[in-house]
């Protein structure tokens, strides 16, 4: 959307004050008082930084963000063989239906890092990434593969993939988000990413992003998230 470029550069700050009602902060803000500094987009998934697109959600607006999210098919249907849970796309479209409070412009701060009302299965994180991994063409989710006879003799079915979506990812988009991805695994001089201490020295490039699932219950444990191509 021309929101932000490869090379262009955001300064965290750890707390994000730009509204004066809600000020979320960085986790690595929190306990430390440290900031991510002067960081691109690549450097801000390898190290999972809130600040940076808490101010790239507000810019790209909640609509916007979720038209995208909907071609990545978070919220939506897989299209598995079995009864599945949709979940739920945070954003107004969704308040309005259900009766909620009317959405809010600090909403969509906590909607770009996947919180707010956000319930995402992990089957659809699956698809996510398996879109990411495929530039823009989303596959609708199975299990099965083929089908034989009971001897092994006969090929009594095979699957074809179902295309669901299709969209324009740019190379420029597509190399950044690829590169940020496969930095969330490895160690650079400056930074350690998120995911670097499963995957040291690993031979081969995994491209992922780690993440917290909250629960919503007071007293219990976050879940992690993990996602990945390679």
């Amino acid at each position: 959307e021309g929101i932000v470029t490869p090379s262009s550069t955001i300064q965290t700050k750890g707390i994000y004050r730009y509204y004066d009602s809600y000020q979320p902060r960085c986790w690595v803000y929190t306990g430390t008082g440290l900031t991510h500094g002067n960081i691109n987009v690549i450097k801000a998934l390898e190290v999972s930084c809130n600040y940076y697109f808490y101010e790239v959600g507000r810019l790209l607006g909640i609509e916007t963000m979720n038209r995208y999210c909907t071609s990545f098919g978070l919220g939506q249907k897989t299209g598995i063989e079995l009864p599945e849970s949709v979940g739920i796309l945070a954003g107004p479209a969704w308040r309005d239906a259900v009766g909620y409070a009317e959405w809010a412009p600090t909403d969509t701060l906590a909607a770009a890092i996947g919180q707010s009302d956000n319930r995402f299965t992990p089957l659809q994180l699956c698809v996510y990434a398996s879109t990411l991994a495929n530039r823009g063409t989303r596959y609708k989710a199975t299990f099965l593969n083929r089908v034989v006879s009971s001897d092994y003799r006969e090929l009594l079915l095979q699957n074809e993939t179902a295309v669901a979506s299709v969209m324009e990812i740019s190379d420029d988009a597509y190399l950044a988000y690829s590169e940020g991805m496969q930095l969330v695994t490895k160690k650079t001089e400056k930074w350690t990413g998120t995911a670097y201490s499963t995957f040291e020295d690993y031979p081969i490039n995994v491209a992922a992003k780690t993440g917290t699932a909250q629960t919503g219950i007071n007293g219990t444990s976050d879940h992690g998230a993990f996602i990945c191509y390679a």
